[in-house]
């Protein structure tokens, strides 16, 4: 595959509440319509990362083996709806620590692109973040923001973008049917 989207894990695929943390797989609660999204993505010829800020780890909520079981969990349960995740890239340092992979630090991006050759220019990076957003214009990627996640009551009060997403998403479903929309026009 030539083609990639990345997308953040909790509040665009998972279900998440603010200061809540996923530190066991049955707390997997997939966002309604998320799976079928990826799976369009996929049937269209697009590959599909996760990148995420999983601070869960550094303050010993989580062991990295406990990350990567919820990430086998979440890809088992996508795969059973016909969905398929690539990779998953995840920043597992303190928000305090100044490393290059926590977004809105391009780090991770950019380590996905060495991997998989993917043109960071024309690529999306779906959040519901404002951080999200702004980790999209560091690496150079195209984004698209998210309602009802984490940053959606910053937006609904009128709280500006630090950079102006492409588009504003209903939720994965709407991101995706943009995406589909523009490959179509740019095709």
């Amino acid at each position: 595959m030539n083609k990639y989207v990345v997308l953040d894990r909790d509040g665009v695929i998972n279900r998440v509440t603010r200061g809540e943390y996923i530190t066991s797989p049955e707390m997997i609660d997939l966002l309604p319509g998320a799976a079928r999204a990826i799976a369009q993505l996929n049937a269209q010829g697009y590959a599909v990362i996760v990148v995420s800020n999983q601070q869960c780890v550094a303050l010993g909520l989580l062991t990295q083996k406990g990350l990567d079981l919820v990430s086998e969990s979440l890809r088992t349960v996508l795969r059973s709806e016909g969905a398929t995740i690539e990779e998953f890239f995840y920043c597992t340092h303190l928000k305090t620590a100044a490393c290059e992979c926590r977004k809105p630090q391009p780090g991770l991006l950019l380590e996905a692109q060495r991997r998989f050759g993917f043109d960071l220019a024309a690529t999306y990076f779906v959040g519901d973040m404002f951080s999200d957003v702004v980790t999209a214009k560091n690496a150079g990627c195209r984004s698209i923001f998210t309602l009802g996640g984490l940053d959606d009551e910053l937006h609904k009060r009128g709280e500006p973008f630090p950079h102006m997403p492409e588009y504003i998403a209903r939720d994965l479903a709407d991101a995706v049917a943009y995406i589909l929309a523009k490959d179509q026009i740019e095709a």
